[in-house]
């Protein structure tokens, strides 16, 4: 954000997303960054972007309250950069100018709305930091996705250099309106859910270029999805790997399941369960595209 300056002092990073507005406080160490605080606050602005266009005059004075709060703490910490990001439900919403501009004059933080290719740009610096010591990024094709509540982020990069950038509809929140407008049967909910997916999938295929792919990375924060699927898999630098097989069998359970029987046996709290099976799915359709025998 802002120029994507060197960063040398302690500094603040907002994140308003979809469902949750975000501080992180931290300093530069060694090549590394440690973070110094932590702070996250549910705010669902997509929930109400999705659905009807524009941000509530509601959601934006609680966004203001929440901004105000981590406006005291970054003044105790006695730092002066912060960087302040929007992303899916701000850029979508109609009313986004005067989001921004109401945040601007009641706070003074001025806000940079991420467009897909800022996006994945911050994702794709993020993998090769945290690979550099053990994976050779310039030296492979790889497909590289950011799974948020609004949208999922796709980037390809041949050999360091990004091919392709693409947002599709695909995220958490989404998913949870999508499963609250079906009435059927769980397999009806399943074909339903498939088929949103396969036709956002459908879009992105149609655009994406021949090329032989080494490796697909998809990022995702919530690690609770992850650690229910596959709760014996060792955990390498926060990274699962999933085969097809694995991905198959899970999909073939949860379309016969209830919310309830999902929550008990992948012992998920039951707001979780609706984006698992999406989740799955997305998964699937990764492997389909790109013939890989892992992700």
């Amino acid at each position: 954000a802002q120029e994507k300056e060197r960063v040398t002092m302690p500094f603040g990073v907002i994140d308003i997303g979809s469902n949750s507005i975000k501080l992180l406080i931290g300093e530069p160490a060694d090549g590394d960054i440690m973070i110094l605080e932590s702070l996250k606050n549910v705010v669902p602005i997509g929930r109400v972007t999705f659905l009807k266009g524009s941000i509530s005059q509601e959601l934006i004075n609680h966004t203001i309250n929440i901004l105000e709060k981590y406006k005291k703490i970054l003044a105790e910490y006695s730092i002066h950069q912060v960087f302040v990001i929007g992303t899916t439900a701000v850029r979508e919403a109609d009313n986004r100018n005067i989001f921004v501009d109401t945040v601007r004059r009641k706070t003074g933080f001025e806000i940079e709305v991420l467009n897909v290719g800022d996006i994945v740009y911050y994702i794709d610096a993020y993998i090769s930091h945290k690979l550099k010591d053990t994976y050779p990024m310039h030296n492979k094709n790889l497909l590289i996705a950011e799974m948020g509540a609004g949208s999922l982020d796709i980037s390809l990069l041949k050999k360091g250099f990004s091919l392709m950038n693409i947002g599709l509809a695909l995220g958490a929140l989404r998913f949870k309106q999508l499963v609250g407008r079906i009435d059927g049967s769980r397999e009806e909910l399943a074909e339903a859910v498939e088929e949103y997916i396969e036709n956002e999938f459908a879009y992105f295929k149609s655009r994406l270029p021949r090329l032989h792919v080494d490796d697909i990375f998809l990022i995702d924060e919530n690690q609770e999805l992850l650690k229910a699927i596959l709760p014996h898999t060792k955990v390498s630098s926060n990274f699962f790997q999933f085969s097809v097989q694995e991905v198959e069998k899970v999909i073939g359970e949860l379309s016969s399941k209830t919310s309830e029987e999902i929550s008990r046996d992948y012992n998920l709290p039951v707001e979780n369960v609706d984006t698992l099976l999406p989740y799955m799915i997305i998964l699937k359709m990764f492997f389909a595209l790109t013939q890989n025998p892992h992700v």
